[in-house]
């Protein structure tokens, strides 16, 4: 059930890309020949003045045919001045760019539901997560799945309490009181130092547990939402730069199917949580889309953009050919994707944590 709802979030998103070109190739008097939700051969379909509306068989995204998007398109004489290339160049920039502009406008949607209504809100536990390598927690032989339960001397509960004690002793040699596997130990401990406030830092993460749900104001939620596309668009650009220069972020790469089976365990998280994923898939989408390459949107706009330029149409077997380089280059992604999620699949599997 939960790996449909995922296929079904991502053709939403897919759908909503095709709707942007729709919309505005029908506000601009363009023909709109068909609008699937889904993709064709149509379960059902129903013609509506010019326009062909339908239901595909293939239940992810949707489709929108426009007249006229290449030129070599043989159409009738009446519907040449309204087909595609036979509008402004203004005009086809907006409505190749619409697609990604509205699944921007989805991403900022979904994010703003996750902070006003969905927000998680999640409490450390005692239990170490993970330990910073040459850290004072690494030398004294903490291990992740030790639980925290004192620090000289001192035990509580509440590891909020044992962590302030922590932060009062940098630079600190205490001795740390630890449970692992029902055993009882005492780890003498090296307490380090912050950078940026000077409190002690033992080099741990611990785990966390959720414990209720956060509401913000309206407009609070709004600005983190408008902010967060920022970031992630800064943080997707550091990204793409270094796919050319690490292999480790090579090795990030992930396929449609990666992409599923992170959705699939966000949903088991909570809907809240699915939502945001869902937003930022949206985001990366647009941002993607953009990219100055071709077969994408990005390749289209720029096209048009050196026709306005050059003062005539660009040769077909030029725009064939950058056309293929760009193909190439996306084949060799999904591949690289594919290997890797089949690694993962073989190995750990989709692991993320809340």
């Amino acid at each position: 059930m939960f790996y449909l709802v995922a296929i079904l979030g991502i053709g939403l998103l897919i759908l909503v890309h095709e709707l942007g070109h729709f919309l505005t190739a029908k506000a601009f008097g363009m023909r709109a020949e068909k609008f699937y939700i889904g993709f064709p051969p149509a379960a059902v379909k129903k013609k509506i003045g010019e326009t062909e509306y339908g239901i595909g068989f293939v239940p992810l995204g949707g489709y929108v045919k426009i007249s006229g998007m290449t030129r070599e398109e043989e159409l009738p004489e009446e519907v040449r001045p309204r087909a595609y290339y036979a509008r402004p160049i203004w005009q086809r920039v907006i409505v190749i760019s619409a697609g990604a502009f509205m699944n921007v406008l989805l991403a900022v949607f979904l994010f703003f539901i996750f902070y006003w209504q969905a927000l998680p809100e999640f409490q450390a536990t005692g239990e170490i997560a993970a330990v910073q390598e040459d850290s004072g927690a690494e030398r004294a032989g903490i291990e992740p799945g030790d639980r925290l339960i004192g620090v000289n001397g001192f035990s509580s509960e509440d590891v909020q309490a044992l962590r302030d004690e922590l932060k009062a002793r940098p630079d600190q040699q205490v001795q740390i009181t630890v449970e692992r596997e029902g055993e009882i130990l005492m780890l003498p401990t090296e307490v380090g130092r912050a950078e940026e406030t000077g409190e002690g830092l033992l080099g741990v993460f611990f785990d966390a547990e959720r414990v209720g749900t956060l509401q913000i104001p309206v407009t609070e939620a709004l600005w983190n939402s408008v902010s967060d596309i920022g970031f992630i668009t800064r943080e997707v650009f550091i990204v793409i730069k270094n796919l050319f220069v690490s292999s480790e972020a090579r090795q990030d790469i992930t396929s449609p199917i990666g992409i599923v089976a992170i959705s699939t365990q966000t949903i088991e998280m909570g809907w809240g949580v699915y939502l945001r994923v869902l937003g930022f898939i949206s985001l990366q989408l647009a941002i993607l889309n953009m990219l100055p390459l071709l077969p994408l949107d990005g390749g289209h706009v720029l096209f048009n953009i050196l026709e306005k330029i050059k003062g005539s149409p660009i040769r077909r077997d030029i725009f064939e050919r950058v056309s293929l380089v760009g193909l190439m280059l996306f084949i060799i992604l999904l591949t690289m994707g594919v290997m890797n999620d089949i690694q993962r699949l073989l190995g750990p599997g989709f692991q993320i944590e809340p």
